[in-house]
């Protein structure tokens, strides 16, 4: 039975999928397989599934390290000094140490036990731009 593409939510959400390394090959070749036009009901959901599964066995195969190091800096926060310079020249020194988060992030652990006020965002307050003192709203969020 020929498929059909799904139809793209509103907003794109996707899930995290841990394969064994054992399997990757098997797994890759089985994406592989959906690659053909055959496998398609029209042009067009080929055209949307070959992509589709073309990106998900390149990531498979870079194990998303790009997307991973950018989360890991995006959460980390760039160094004053340093955002000026284009994303693409910047350099692991750039960006805030992890001990700069953990500094941050105690007085924030410490909010979310109801002792003190917590920020709207904690990635925001990972990366200090958010007033501690502005809302509770995390809370209700985790709760």
């Amino acid at each position: 039975m020929p498929l059909v593409y799904p139809q793209v939510p509103e907003v794109e959400t996707c899930v995290l999928l841990f394969i064994p390394v054992e399997l990757v090959p098997i797994v890759g070749g089985l994406l592989s397989q959906l690659e053909a036009r055959k496998r398609w009901e029209s042009a067009e959901d080929w055209e949307k599934g070959y992509k589709a599964f073309t990106s998900l066995q390149d990531q498979l195969m870079n194990s998303c390290l790009q997307t991973l190091i950018a989360e890991i800096r995006a959460l980390r926060g760039v160094k004053p000094e340093s955002e000026a310079t284009p994303i693409e020249e910047r350099t692991t020194d750039m960006y805030r140490s992890f001990n700069d988060i953990i500094d941050v992030l105690t007085p924030i652990l410490l909010a979310m036990r109801g002792s003190e006020p917590i920020e709207d965002s904690i990635i925001e307050a990972l990366r200090g731009t958010t007033p501690a003192d502005e809302t509770r709203n995390i809370v209700d969020q985790l709760i």
